[in-house]
């Protein structure tokens, strides 16, 4: 089974907060269910796909007026993705142990778990230069220095499979993941 862990800190904590919760869980079931997700099926949809759903109000939060938080844990491992809204723009905040500001305006994001070394963003935007593809903006985060790292490009269109493989062959890439917004 799968579960779906959702975290509501600040003042959003304090509303209530179903409508998010059946966007959150139609969001994760987008293209595997054909039924559409509504706050009325939300849980039942999720609990026929042997999804687990739990929610976590607090009213305190250190850092933003509001941080929602999305927990997906799988026999595959567990992705946390977590944002808030400031100055009326969406913000990815957190994406599992990495901390960044980033703030989607559609097409493409590629995710990249690293060790972090000189180069290597140089290089991976050779090969996006190389497949004359644009890159719009990029997050960087690290846990230390030299240790393991985080880069998100956001990209104008999509790397085709070769240039994904170009990317993977670089030393120290461990992972590299594009992400249609």
């Amino acid at each position: 089974m799968s579960v779906i862990d959702i975290r509501y800190e600040g003042e959003i904590a304090k509303h209530d907060l179903t409508a998010l919760k059946a966007a959150v869980i139609g969001g994760l079931l987008e293209g595997m269910s054909e039924e559409r997700i509504n706050v009325v099926n939300a849980n039942i949809i999720a609990q026929k796909r042997g999804l687990r759903v739990a929610e976590h109000k607090d009213t305190e939060c250190e850092n933003y007026a509001s941080l929602m938080a999305v927990s997906v844990a799988t026999s595959a491992g567990t992705t946390t993705v977590a944002g808030t809204v400031m100055r009326g723009e969406m913000h990815i905040l957190q994406v599992n142990d990495y901390w960044l500001d980033l703030v989607p305006k559609g097409g493409y994001l590629l995710f990249s778990d690293h060790r972090d070394r000189p180069g290597l963003i140089g290089a991976v935007g050779t090969i996006t230069g190389n497949a004359d593809i644009n890159v719009s903006s990029m997050q960087l985060s690290r846990l230390k220095p030299r240790g393991e790292a985080m880069m998100v490009l956001e990209l104008d269109e999509p790397l085709r499979a070769e240039h994904m493989r170009q990317i993977m062959a670089l030393p120290d890439i461990r992972t590299a993941k594009l992400v249609k917004l």
